[in-house]
């Protein structure tokens, strides 16, 4: 199991620590905090599922108004 601290997961992930602080606390990017420890860290193999996971497309069910639109494919970020 391979673990990186928050420096390490941001630049694996390709955003800024601000960003990885917001993926944590608003997208439910997973972490391990100790008590009584300030400190973050990241196992490799959780990350790798988040990221996996937020690149699937999500089929979303529009209501139909004046156009038909079917099923849309819409990539999240």
């Amino acid at each position: 199991m391979e673990t990186m601290d928050s420096k390490q997961t941001a630049a694996y992930i390709g955003v800024c620590v601000n960003t990885l602080r917001k993926y944590v606390h608003d997208e439910g990017l997973p972490v391990l905090r100790f008590p009584g420890r300030r400190k973050w860290v990241f196992r490799k193999d959780l990350v790798d599922e988040w990221v996996e996971k937020r690149s699937q497309p999500e089929i979303i069910n529009e209501p139909k108004q004046n156009k038909d639109y079917g099923k849309l494919r819409v990539l999240m970020p």
